[in-house]
């Protein structure tokens, strides 16, 4: 990796890029950073990131971006400016990217993972991330099919969604009516299918990433903060052990869970590592319940990304 690589990062203030600044201080200290608002209500020019007070300056023509080492997009950049972004990056494909925006500034395909040889990455849809890492883990046993159950949080729709949900449950516990102004309903204490915009997409999305894998998946969207879960029912080529599926989860990253105690998604807030519970193997049909942070898990796996791509891409 270069020393003089600078990442440039879009709205670093965001849920998700709040988490990925510090972790990439600390992984690649020896990279500059660079700040900018993509946001058409930007916050102040001087604001803590990572705990620090940063320049964050209105990123008001994308020809600033072109001395970046690798581009970080952490939100949905203002729409007047979305279109511009995507221009520019499509005239300057020696540029690294890591988008994690939605429904993504970078054309497809999604994946949370970089391709050999591509300097490219565009994160699919956090519903998707606690699905990919198990797949992933049970690749060495060949999975066929899969289905997917997944608990998805409001921060999935960004930190006003967060707010609006906390003032949503103060009315309904006043007996006021709550209001709506982020989020498609009243959320507080409620559930319901996930609003995807196009039926079908993230299960798309999943299957294109694992195309030797039958696919189903649906999501439901819960009135909780942070809380994402995920249950799985995974059939393989052939018979598997519990211990030899235990062992493929905790060799890709993920905690198992130990004790009588059911486990809970707000067991895994705060926490960088997905937790799995494997809650059956009868013959080839593997059954399990894993949860996690799915901001911290973006964060890091962004991170990572960010790190890899910054050693392999001679722009940076």
């Amino acid at each position: 990796m270069a020393k003089a690589a600078k990442v440039t990062i879009l709205d670093p203030t965001s849920l998700v890029g709040d988490e990925l600044v510090p972790r990439l201080a600390a992984q690649a200290p020896e990279v500059s950073r660079q700040y900018f608002h993509s946001q058409a209500s930007g916050d102040h020019l001087i604001v803590e990131v990572g705990g620090e007070a940063a320049v964050v300056a209105p990123l008001t023509d994308v020809a600033e971006l072109e001395d970046a080492g690798l581009v970080v997009i952490t939100d949905n950049p203002a729409r007047s400016l979305g279109p511009k972004l995507a221009d520019f990056l499509t005239a300057h494909p020696e540029i690294p990217c890591v988008d994690l925006s939605r429904p993504g500034v970078l054309p497809g395909p999604p994946a949370f993972w970089p391709l050999a040889g591509e300097n490219r990455l565009l994160f699919p849809d956090p519903a998707l991330i606690l699905p990919a890492m198990v797949l992933r883990a049970l690749a060495p046993l060949n999975p066929r099919r899969a289905f997917f159950s997944v608990l998805s949080p409001v921060s999935t729709l960004g930190g006003e969604a967060v707010d609006e949900l906390a003032a949503q449950a103060v009315a309904r516990l006043s007996g006021e009516k709550p209001k709506t102004r982020v989020l498609p309903t009243v959320m507080a204490f409620d559930a319901f299918p996930y609003p995807e915009r196009d039926f079908g997409r993230l299960e798309g999305q999943l299957a294109g990433m694992f195309p030797q894998v039958e696919m189903g998946f649906h999501s439901i969207f819960a009135g909780v903060f942070h809380a994402h879960a995920a249950h799985a029912t995974v059939t393989l080529a052939s018979p598997a052990r519990e211990a030899q599926v235990r062992e493929l989860l905790t060799e890709a990253g993920f905690v198992p869970h130990r004790g009588r105690k059911p486990l809970t998604p707000s067991q895994a807030a705060g926490q960088d590592q997905a937790i799995a519970w494997v809650l059956a193997t009868r013959g080839e049909t593997v059954s399990l319940w894993a949860v996690g942070d799915h901001l911290l898990l973006q964060a890091k796996t962004a991170c990572e990304a960010v790190v890899q791509l910054l050693a392999t891409s001679p722009a940076a």
